[in-house]
């Protein structure tokens, strides 16, 4: 009975993200019908852009997760109120100024990119958003608040989905889908604020000590650069697309990066899940691998079921996900299908070495990004070579992270929190 009663939120959790998944399809459903394929472009490139340069809110998220897990194993409530209030004071005093930049510099930020002023200054707005955002969810996860984070991951793509549809068709074209994207944003703080206020008004009377700080600290940094890494690594193609291709490769490209969304962020509350269980069992000496190794099963059998649709019968999903105007990306997605694969099960992979804080992957990472990048500058320039540069340095990433779990096996045991 208490297995069941424990395995509710983690149940509900993946119940409720797979529903926001559906919503969030929904958005990526509508998008490329109410846009034209060069508008839908710049709509991939804004998302593109913001998901490398909101890093930051990445690494809030998943150190949160991990570090409110590790106090939560130790029943270390003073530690995890300190914690909360330092972080708290820091995210909000070191979030604003880049945000606040954006928005200064939009004119010429928007005609490096080519994007107008509103959407430059929309990245700005949305980047402090999602920084204190990520902040709630993280602790949300690592505090196993399941049902609370998922029910937050629905709403917030409710509201993606209908703000951003609304804001279309009232003439705002991008601008107006990714102000919907923002405005979600607002709607998931405001409710991660509910379940989150008793910890809040504990940590606001928390007597501030410096236990565990810059070991904190440091692991911030290095789960920085792992997740930078994996961020530059699934997005830079979206970015350099419309640099590197004409107008049409690049809308039929981005479009073939909407419908391997599917593929890439089914997985989401998988992740979530091995963050926080990986944390908590390698804190308590318990095993780590049985839970990773279930959830590599999982995510292959599920993405690995879509992916397969892909290759089986490209032109009909094609037509059903992105439309009719964009012919070429049946000829991408059974290829780049096999590379939003390898990277959904990464994702699990840095959730699990993250959590047992061996960061080196980080190093694995970085280096995949930079053979990708110089790929991409030389060859891809056409969205079918693109996609081959892309799919080549996933495969070969994945190859490497089960080598590096093979070669790390043999020393797995308990180890210090927080150390690289």
């Amino acid at each position: 009975m208490d297995r069941l009663r424990g395995a509710r939120g983690p149940v509900l959790l993946y119940l409720l993200t797979g529903f926001a998944n559906v919503l969030a399809f929904g958005y990526q459903f509508v998008m490329p019908r109410f846009l034209r394929p060069g508008e839908f472009a710049i709509l991939t490139q804004l998302f593109g852009i913001l998901l490398v340069e909101s890093i930051g809110t990445q690494v809030i998220q998943t150190a949160m997760a991990k570090l409110a897990a590790q106090y939560r194993a130790r029943d270390d409530d003073a530690a995890l109120h300190v914690f909360v209030r330092r972080w708290l004071v820091r995210i909000v005093t070191f979030g604003a100024p880049p945000a606040l930049l954006l928005a200064l510099f939009a004119g010429p930020l928007s005609q490096a990119i080519r994007v107008s002023t509103a959407s430059v200054v929309l990245l700005g707005i949305t980047l402090f958003l999602a920084i204190v955002l990520t902040f709630t969810m993280g602790l949300l996860q690592g505090l196993g608040r399941f049902v609370w984070l998922g029910g937050d991951l629905v709403a917030q793509a409710g509201a993606r989905l209908a703000l951003g549809t609304g804001l279309v068709l009232a003439g705002a074209g991008v601008d107006g889908a990714f102000a919907g994207a923002s405005a979600a944003l607002l709607v998931g703080l405001l409710i991660s604020l509910i379940p989150l206020r008793p910890l809040f008004k504990s940590a606001r009377a928390a007597t501030p000590a410096a236990h565990l700080a810059r070991d904190e600290t440091r692991f911030f940094l290095l789960a920085a650069l792992v997740l930078l890494a994996y961020a530059g690594l699934t997005n830079v193609d979206a970015v350099m697309a419309r640099a590197l291709m004409s107008a049409d490769d690049a809308g039929n490209y981005s479009a073939a990066i909407t419908m391997a969304k599917v593929i890439l962020f089914a997985p989401v509350a998988v992740g979530y899940l091995v963050l926080e269980r990986t944390a908590r069992a390698h804190e308590r000496g318990h095993d780590t691998d049985r839970p990773l190794l279930i959830a590599l099963g999982f995510v292959l059998a599920t993405s690995g079921a879509v992916a397969l649709a892909y290759i089986i019968r490209p032109g009909l999903f094609a037509a059903i996900i992105v439309g009719p105007q964009y012919p070429r990306a049946a000829e991408v997605i059974p290829v780049y299908g096999l590379a939003a694969l390898c990277n959904a099960l990464l994702s699990i992979w840095n959730a699990y070495f993250i959590g047992r804080g061996r960061m080196r992957i980080g190093l694995l990472l970085g280096l995949a990004l930079i053979v990708e990048v110089a790929l991409l500058s030389t060859y891809a320039h056409d969205a079918l070579t693109a996609t081959l540069v892309v799919t080549g340095v996933a495969f070969a990433t994945q190859l490497c992270a089960v080598a590096t779990f093979a070669i790390d096996r043999p020393a797995r045991r308990p180890t210090i929190p927080l150390r690289a």
